[in-house]
């Protein structure tokens, strides 16, 4: 397998299990929080709302930035 195409396979992954890493620890965050599981399981769809929702407008935003660019951009952030 080429270099390039396992580094890109490896941000996706990085960046698909940022995104649902708080379904594994909604337990502790609810406990932490004070609030019961089902409470605190609407923060991720809170945060996939908010993904879904902004991932458009960002698209357009960055649309004529260089691909190599926003890619970098978006796994340093």
């Amino acid at each position: 397998m080429p270099v390039r195409l396992l580094l890109l396979a490896l941000g996706t992954f990085a960046m698909g299990t940022d995104s649902m890493v708080v379904a594994g620890i909604l337990g502790p965050v609810s406990a932490d929080l004070g609030v019961s599981v089902p409470a605190a399981g609407q923060l991720v769809t809170v945060f996939a709302l908010g993904y879904a929702l902004l991932a458009p407008v960002l698209a357009t935003l960055t649309a004529r930035w260089p691909r190599r660019r926003l890619l970098l951009t978006a796994l340093v952030l």
